[in-house]
């Protein structure tokens, strides 16, 4: 009897056999046909970053992030690619959802009365789910979420009188070729048991816009200690940085090699980039980052909670253009 290999078995070789149709790498980053980026997260790691990201910014932002996921959502199917025409039109619109949500991991959408179950963090597939629903009705919603248990929602939605105007994009897409996307995904979308899901970078740009006028909750040594960050970008990255350090991942590097390729494994499975250089400026640590595209506040805050984890001391974070730079945030003798 021919021995079966079990690791295999678990894989899920349709669905990553759809994703590399769908998505390619190109240096670190993770893009969609159109060459928009994807971010790929740990579910309990993305409800976590969203408590430390509340906490800073020290607002309920639920209805915020629903919106923003809402917003993405329409700008990414409004190239058409959901539409069907003819007969039996929301049955086949359905059944192309129900596939998407598949593809990206977000769980089961029901349509009867509105919801899903098996899903991701409720604001952010509310939002998606509402999107779907008026592309589906042609029809702009007022929508309330109410949750049914662990991972499962309904929706109540309510006929609004506002036009279907499409949001714009929040990102430039970037079109060079790259690899197939290549990961091994479970069955449940699933790596090593741990449940993930792909979301578009954009819905955390529209986010960070909708920050506007806020200001984050931190102590002024904390304050003083970042620049080039509006509001926004500020709570992303800090609330970044805060669940790296209450992970327990380990970040080693002591020369410059040592930077690149920790920081590269660290990033590239996240789909958050590549480093191009990095350069050390000082004796206590201190390294300037650069990197072949304008990184997220996501990869600022993951740096600075490496360095944090690597030196066992503050940081302080510079950030200008497609350059990070972590310094100690005290002076040392």
């Amino acid at each position: 009897m021919p021995l079966v290999d079990s690791e295999k078995n678990l894989l899920d070789s349709e669905l990553n056999h759809q994703l590399g149709q769908k998505f390619s790498t190109y240096k670190g980053l993770i893009l969609d046909k159109s060459g928009f980026q994807w971010t790929l997260w740990r579910l309990d790691a993305l409800e976590a970053w969203w408590r430390f990201f509340e906490e800073t910014i020290d607002t309920p932002m639920g209805r915020k992030l629903a919106n923003a996921a809402c917003d993405e959502e329409e700008f990414l199917i409004s190239s058409g690619e959901l539409l069907e025409r003819g007969f039996f039109k929301k049955k086949k619109m359905q059944k192309l959802i129900m596939k998407r949500w598949k593809l990206h991991g977000w769980g089961l959408p029901f349509f009867s009365n509105c919801g899903a179950d098996d899903t991701i963090y409720t604001p952010i597939a509310a939002g998606i789910l509402q999107a779907n629903m008026e592309n589906i009705e042609s029809t702009r919603y007022r929508m309330l979420w109410e949750e049914k248990g662990p991972g499962s929602f309904i929706l109540d939605l309510e006929n609004s009188n506002l036009p279907i105007q499409p949001p714009k994009p929040v990102a430039e897409n970037i079109l060079d070729t790259g690899d197939e996307f290549t990961m091994d995904i479970e069955k449940g979308w699933r790596i090593d048991g741990q449940r993930y899901c792909l979301l578009p970078l954009g819905l955390f740009t529209r986010l960070e816009s909708f920050c506007v006028g806020f200001h984050c909750s931190i102590d002024d040594d904390e304050r003083k200690s970042w620049s080039g960050l509006d509001e926004g970008a500020l709570a992303i990255s800090i609330a970044m940085k805060r669940l790296y350090i209450a992970g327990e991942e380990i970040f080693l590097a002591i020369d410059r090699e040592g930077w690149i390729d920790s920081a590269n494994n660290l990033l590239s499975v996240r789909g958050m980039g590549h480093v191009q250089d990095v350069t050390l400026i000082d004796g206590n640590g201190g390294v300037g980052i650069d990197f072949f595209e304008t990184p997220s506040p996501f990869v600022v805050g993951l740096l600075a909670g490496a360095w944090t984890r690597c030196e066992g001391r503050p940081v302080r974070v510079d950030f200008e253009g497609k350059t990070i730079k972590l310094f100690s945030r005290h002076e040392l003798a």
